[in-house]
């Protein structure tokens, strides 16, 4: 297998000078760079920039992907909308860092598998589906950290550095991935079983109603109207979200991080537990809605039953590989239709002599053989 490597950095709040983006593009001939966007892809050497320091300086997000096992996934978020002490909680060594400079808070998620991932993708795409996570976090929606821990335990629990770890705070309203949530699962192969467990006892949350913030406009004092309205004069970023949560708190309204549950925490061992049991009843509901469409297509199949035998022997005169496949799948077909009607002697014994009428046909025979009765 040929090395893969994949970064892609995206600037949201800001679009990079020409002078940003030369900079960046003498870093690999690799390059692709425009006013919000660089990407590098490698299939050997490496990326010459560190991209922590990269992201920090002119960019909103960043994906690395490797094909060895690793993903990487960092966020920069201004200190003016966040607060450190919401993604604390969730810190695991390797895994979820926290870091902050003057104006940001920098997020960095890396999933790593010593036996590389079991169906890797090419990283093209990905990030714009995972961006909307940045305004979720930038709300306090922190579902994104607790399904990082989910997906990073057997990791902890694999190479002992804890051998059965507590879980973070359970946030609210895991029961309804939104899609990028959905795009993050299937990135990082986390099991849905799993999510399904947790989500059982995460509690649902629907923010208050937004008080009329526009009756708490005079409420500002003259210097935060005057910083405010300087703040938009230079088009800094997310000034209105910092103007409606500086609103709300004049008004009273609730905090924009939903509360965690709780709840005691539980080990992931008991996690496991719940979603082995979740799977078992899935896995269940699956297969009685598997047999309930098997038999509403024997039933149409019924009528036709005749017909059927009748295109069997046309495409076993046709002699060649693909009409002995068809013809195969067609007797299974009535295998089970006979089956279903209780009518399976009947059937062995036209099957009998289609054997004996074509025993000279070795390629028919061997798939005729494999038809169980």
């Amino acid at each position: 297998m040929s090395e893969y490597q994949y970064y892609e950095f995206q600037a949201l709040d800001r679009a990079l000078t020409p002078q940003e983006q030369e900079t960046l593009q003498a870093l690999s001939s690799r390059a692709h760079i425009t006013p919000h966007r660089a990407s590098f892809v490698y299939n050997y050497g490496d990326f010459r920039g560190d991209p922590e320091a990269i992201l920090t300086k002119y960019f909103d997000a960043m994906l690395y992907i490797a094909n060895w096992g690793t993903w990487q996934l960092m966020f920069r978020l201004p200190k003016a909308l966040v607060d450190l002490a919401w993604f604390k909680p969730y810190e695991i060594e390797d895994a979820i860092a926290i870091s902050t400079t003057a104006h940001h808070l920098i997020l960095n998620i890396k999933i790593q598998e010593e036996d590389g991932m079991v169906g890797w993708v090419e990283g093209e795409g990905w990030l714009p589906r995972l961006l909307p996570l940045r305004d979720d976090l930038l709300a306090g929606d922190l579902r994104l950290l607790y399904l990082v821990w989910l997906r990073v335990c057997p990791n902890l629990m694999e190479y002992g550095e804890d051998e059965d770890p507590t879980e973070p705070p359970l946030p609210p309203n895991l029961e309804k991935l939104t899609p990028p949530l959905k795009a993050f699962v299937e990135l990082v192969e986390l099991d849905n079983d799993l999510i399904a467990a947790v989500a059982q006892t995460s509690p649902s949350h629907r923010p208050a109603p937004v008080p009329s913030l526009e009756e708490w406009l005079p409420q500002l004092t003259e210097a935060e109207r005057q910083q405010f309205l300087l703040k938009l004069v230079r088009r800094e970023p997310h000034v209105d979200l910092q103007l409606i949560n500086r609103l709300k708190e004049l008004a009273g309204a609730d905090s924009p991080l939903p509360l965690a549950s709780e709840q005691e925490r539980r080990r992931f061992s008991d996690l496991v537990a719940i979603a082995d049991d979740v799977a078992a009843k899935r896995q269940r509901k699956e297969k009685a809605a598997a047999k309930r469409q098997r038999i509403k297509e024997l039933e149409a199949l019924a009528p036709k039953a005749t017909q059927t035998w009748d295109r069997v022997l046309d495409l076993i005169q046709v002699k060649q590989a693909h009409a002995y496949d068809e013809a195969t799948r067609l007797i299974e077909d009535l295998r089970d239709l006979a089956e279903h009607q209780g009518q399976l002697p009947v059937f062995s014994q036209r099957l009998e002599r289609l054997k004996a009428d074509y025993r000279n046909r070795p390629a028919l025979m061997r798939r005729l053989q494999l038809i169980k009765t």
